[in-house]
């Protein structure tokens, strides 16, 4: 078993922890028939999603080891780099910068407490407004810092 496409993890997130029927998850997830439809039945398949025909459910004894695979820091990078791309690759809607920015270290510093206000604004924007947005309608957020010197190092080893 390989870690979970974008696909798969906004099915398992839209069925969360609930019960609920095939039109109710694909509303949530907002997929193609067609796609979603795919999508279901592969992770019935890989044993993530249960159903007794009518309704599906996340599947209650999942192994720690798939658990790690699905949801360890590799399946996350694999997911992140997904949804970057796609970002990326996005034209409508899309709101992205990327930037070089030359900076001291008092305003490193400032920005790194901008960074952190910005994360717990949107930890409580998500508690918020969890219940009540699907999650085709929640936005993809990204943020951070690093220097160039250690980016092209990683560029350059390949890590």
């Amino acid at each position: 078993m390989k870690g979970l496409s974008s696909l798969e993890r906004v099915v398992l997130e839209s069925l969360g922890k609930d019960v609920l029927g095939y039109e109710e998850i694909r509303h949530q997830a907002g997929l193609l028939e067609n796609v979603f439809h795919n999508v279901l039945q592969a992770l019935i398949i890989r044993g993530l999603i249960a159903t007794d025909g009518t309704k599906y459910r996340i599947a209650e004894k999942i192994s720690p080891l798939i658990l790690e695979e699905i949801n360890g820091k590799s399946a996350k990078q694999a997911e992140y780099l997904e949804l970057i791309e796609a970002v990326i690759y996005q034209e409508p809607k899309r709101i992205f910068h990327i930037q070089k920015i030359a900076m001291d270290s008092k305003d490193e510093k400032i920005f790194g407490a901008l960074l952190h206000n910005l994360e717990s604004f949107l930890a409580d924007a998500h508690k918020k407004a969890v219940k009540s947005t699907s999650v085709k309608e929640r936005k993809v957020i990204f943020w951070g810092m690093s220097d160039v010197e250690s980016l092209m190092t990683q560029i350059v080893s390949g890590n």
